[in-house]
């Protein structure tokens, strides 16, 4: 995805040189008015140089300047700047805060307003449709950065919300909702599904030497290697102290515990002991926590450093 952001980035800039490139072919420059071209290629240039971040601030500017020139320079044809106009007002969006930009919009919107008027001589009917555009396009723009954003910030919390801000991954409530989800499916005549709950052995060890600094880059460690660990479509979450979880999607009792054993061998790799308890799905979320539970405490019973599976359901 981050690859077609960068297209779209590289044809917004190819977007300008092009427009310019046409006006230029279809109404050729005269006498001194070359020398205005070259001072905005220069100004766009520098706009460039600022990065994907700083851009739209330097650009908007010069783009609306370069729009009053064209007016200026094209009474004949307005509507070749009414097309590029919405160009400038979501430059503002990107570039400053809303109230700022609707400041800086409402003014450029005011120039090119009676810049076109002026130099039309009056509201005749092209300048008169390119006038009342400007403000009509100007709150289309700014309701559209007000929704993303909006949506921004929902995404932040829900994110936030959902996520261990220790280790990165999905917390408990988000482990939760995903086996909802799972059982549903289930429900649906989906295939079964696994969760196992594992206990970092000697963890408390870690903390009272190192200290808790010491203890947190120990439990990121741990995420890492459980994340590495497992296939694609796991989900791999912080369960709370000491304690993750895995759930395993379209997964039987056989390779629960296969994937179990992977992932205490991938800990052991990091120097990491831990005991994992296996559960299936059968019908019931709560008596699936307590059977990978009471499979958890039997692991650290027999030795630590293990995986047991939990007895199907009603079976103890």
């Amino acid at each position: 995805m981050e690859g077609l952001y960068r297209l779209f980035y590289v044809l917004a800039w190819m977007g300008l040189p092009l427009g310019i490139g046409l006006q230029l072919f279809w109404h050729p420059p005269r006498g001194g008015e070359w020398g205005f071209y070259l001072l905005f290629a220069f100004l766009f240039g520098l706009a460039l140089l600022q990065g994907p971040r700083r851009a739209p601030r330097f650009l908007a500017h010069a783009l609306g300047a370069y729009l009053l020139f064209e007016l200026w320079r094209g009474r004949d044809f307005p509507w070749a700047v009414g097309f590029w106009s919405p160009s400038l007002y979501l430059l503002l969006a990107f570039a400053y805060p809303l109230p700022l930009a609707l400041a800086l919009g409402l003014l450029w919107a005011a120039l090119l307003s009676a810049f076109a008027l002026w130099a039309a001589g009056g509201p005749t009917w092209p300048w008169g449709h390119f006038a009342s555009s400007q403000p009509v396009l100007l709150a289309l723009t700014l309701l559209l950065a007000r929704f993303r954003e909006l949506y921004g910030q929902v995404r932040f919390w829900r994110e936030r919300a959902l996520t261990c801000p220790l280790t990165g991954l999905p917390n408990r409530r988000a482990l939760e909702m995903a086996l909802e989800r799972e059982a549903a499916r289930v429900e649906r005549g989906g295939p079964p599904f696994a969760l196992v709950l594992l206990d970092l052995d000697g963890f408390k060890r870690v903390n009272d030497e190192g200290g808790h600094r010491e203890g947190d880059r120990y439990l990121r460690r741990v995420a890492r290697a459980l994340v590495s660990g497992v296939r694609r479509g796991d989900l791999v979450a912080r369960w709370g102290g000491d304690e993750f979880a895995v759930l395993l999607p379209g997964t039987g009792e056989k390779e629960a515990v296969e994937v179990a054993e992977r992932l205490g061998r991938r800990l052991q790799e990091e120097g990491v002991s831990a005991s994992l308890g296996v559960a299936v799905y059968a019908g019931d979320l709560e008596d699936l926590f307590l059977r990978a539970d009471q499979a958890l405490y039997r692991a650290k019973a027999l030795g630590k450093g293990r995986v047991v599976l939990a007895p199907p359901q009603g079976r103890r």
